[in-house]
């Protein structure tokens, strides 16, 4: 069922980027791997999926495949306590939902001490939902060049969850942002070319995130099935 479901999923981003005039090796998908388990994990990663997408660090230390180390990446995508950074590092290959320079430090930190670079993202929270973790947009620039000043940090783009809708498209002014303030900050000097992922787009809303720039979209339901 999950190959099928990739196979259906990688059509439809596909057909999504050509009305953008993109091209689809521009965006990758990331398996929202929420509660699966490891053999669903395994399944995904048998039928090519090349990023797990985790929410929790406990999680994803009892889900995560000894074997895939070679086969995947492993990407933090949930809210992360800064008490919990030294056990991400050596799980994730990216924390896609750094929101301050407190846990960005501890980050490197952590890094350093078992020799690797890390990749982080920027979540921004350009809804203002309290309920959401995430940067206001305002701090995005100054944080970015404190991560650049880490040097077992190595930052590769901005991430965002827009407000929940029934019709995705009124999610798209929340992309479309996300992508200007990109580009605003790259022109700026402060992203460089290299720091241009946007992590974007859910089942529900990864089309239209597609058309606005998404270069990484998070996908669970679509591709696993509706959880149990």
């Amino acid at each position: 069922m999950i190959a099928a479901n990739l196979e259906a999923i990688r059509k439809r981003i596909g057909e999504a980027a050509a009305r953008a005039h993109r091209k689809p090796d521009e965006v990758h998908l990331v398996a929202a791997a929420k509660g699966q388990g490891r053999l669903r994990i395994e399944e995904a990663i048998a039928a090519g999926v090349r990023i797990i997408g985790h929410n929790y660090v406990q999680e994803a230390s009892r889900e995560i495949p000894s074997t895939a180390a070679e086969a995947a990446e492993f990407h933090m995508i949930g809210h992360l306590q800064k008490n919990k950074a030294g056990k991400a590092v050596e799980l994730f290959h990216t924390i896609q939902t750094v929101d301050d320079s407190e846990l960005a430090s501890a980050l490197d930190h952590r890094a350093e001490a078992v020799g690797r670079v890390l990749g982080v993202m920027i979540q921004v929270n350009l809804a203002g939902e309290v309920q959401k973790s995430g940067i206001d947009p305002a701090g995005v620039e100054a944080l970015a060049s404190a991560i650049r000043h880490l040097p077992s940090l190595r930052l590769v783009g901005l991430m965002t969850m827009p407000p929940f809708f029934d019709d995705p498209d009124r999610a798209r002014p929340y992309f479309a942002r996300l992508r200007e303030l990109r580009d605003k900050l790259t022109s700026a000097g402060i992203l460089t070319p290299e720091m241009h992922e946007l992590s974007m787009g859910m089942t529900g809303d990864f089309e239209v995130a597609v058309e606005e720039g998404a270069t990484l979209v998070r996908i669970g339901t679509a591709l696993f099935g509706p959880r149990a």
